[in-house]
């Protein structure tokens, strides 16, 4: 016997907002990630310096799970519940009643435990939609950032739910609202969305995040490659930073893409000329994350060259979801570390340079977000 709710897209820039895009697609409301990120306030810069034997962690979004999925449901006029357990029985039974309701559900996963992304650190703040149960096969169908459907034993499902790993452990967490209620944003919903934004940027909680953070961490970067920390660390550091800004799941450029969209996509909703000019310095900002992005790994030498368009190669085949898309993908993940390690063999010649480089950069972005969050605060 299978459960299939109706028809869901597969396939999106961005975990959480795609996953409210299938969810308000099926109950009829076609709304883009990029408008359900703006609402959300989902613009931001963080770095979050590494911890004793880790890396640091960067992002462009504003706002953890659930406060930014909270944020993106209140700006198409839901009240969501987060429900969350720690027993799985009830978040199983929880999760079938979603499904026999005749609806998808959105639940959250530990990456490292869905095989398709073959993931090899845990994050548990990643948002899917299940949109099937087969009974018979004891499997389930979900939709993720994949173009492609993918199938989950019900067992690896429940792990991944169940995982208790940091950051972010999901402890079953499953979205519920009255979903027939959801409404296309209103020019105050838009409104409110640029505020939390411009609130992230230009008051932020602490000194490494908004435009305060990104003048601070071009300074790291220098520091990083001016000391003499190891050049296998800080080639792991700048890969890192590397999938947080571009690969995963942000929508490219550090989610300046998806904010650049929403701001030209509100203009035409609002008729206010000041967010289209904004939308233009979006697009700017955006240009100058990706000359930041393209300096992370440069294509200056063999070894970084090839090293890069592995990490892109990888994305590629995990992004198509076919089996044979995955084995290739699983193939490049293996040469990773390989690649990584010759990239640290010949950083020494090109470290000075790098170092002035990506703080010019990054000052370049810095630059232009302060030019773009000084208008948006008068929007």
């Amino acid at each position: 016997m299978t459960t299939t709710p109706p028809d869901v897209p597969h396939g999106g820039a961005h975990c959480e907002t795609a996953s409210m895009r299938k969810q308000l697609a099926a109950h009829d409301l076609p709304i883009s990630e990029a408008m359900l990120f703006g609402v959300a306030g989902g613009i931001n810069f963080m770095h979050m310096p590494a911890p004793p034997g880790g890396r640091g962690f960067t992002g462009g979004r504003n706002g953890p799970f659930p406060e930014f999925t909270r944020r993106m449901a209140a700006g198409v006029g839901l009240d969501l519940e987060v429900a969350v357990t720690d027993d799985p029985e009830r978040a199983w039974g929880d999760l079938l009643a979603e499904l026999d309701l005749g609806r998808p559900a959105v639940v959250y996963a530990d990456l490292f435990h869905l095989p398709y992304f073959q993931a090899t650190r845990h994050f548990g703040g990643h948002a899917i939609v299940v949109v099937g149960h087969d009974r018979d096969d004891d499997t389930v169908t979900v939709s993720d950032r994949p173009a492609r459907a993918q199938t989950l034993t019900t067992a690896e499902l429940a792990t991944a739910r169940a995982s208790g790993h940091q950051p972010f452990p999901p402890r079953h967490a499953l979205l519920r609202a009255d979903w027939k209620a959801a409404r296309y944003p209103t020019e105050d919903d838009i409104r409110q969305g640029i505020r939390w934004s411009c609130r992230a940027m230009l008051h932020p909680p602490v000194p490494s995040f908004g435009l305060r953070g990104l003048d601070s961490y071009g300074a790291g970067l220098r520091h990083l490659l001016l000391s003499d920390t190891p050049a296998a660390a800080v080639v792991d550091e700048l890969a890192g930073a590397y999938v947080d800004f571009e690969l995963a799941g942000t929508g490219g450029n550090a989610f300046r893409n998806l904010f650049r969209t929403f701001l030209t996509e509100a203009a035409e909703l609002t008729g206010d000329h000041r967010l289209a000019d904004a939308a233009l310095l979006c697009a700017d900002s955006a240009g100058r994350w990706e000359r930041v992005i393209a300096l992370l790994l440069p294509d200056w030498t063999p070894a970084f060259t090839e090293l890069g368009a592995a990490y892109r190669a990888r994305e590629a085949e995990l992004l198509d979801g076919g089996a044979a898309a995955l084995a290739r993908a699983a193939l490049l993940g293996e040469r990773l570390p390989d690649l990584r390690a010759a990239a640290a063999a010949g950083l020494a010649p090109v470290r000075e340079r790098l170092a002035g480089e990506l703080r010019a950069a990054l000052a370049a972005v810095a630059e232009t977000e302060r030019e773009l969050f000084a208008l948006l605060r008068e929007v």
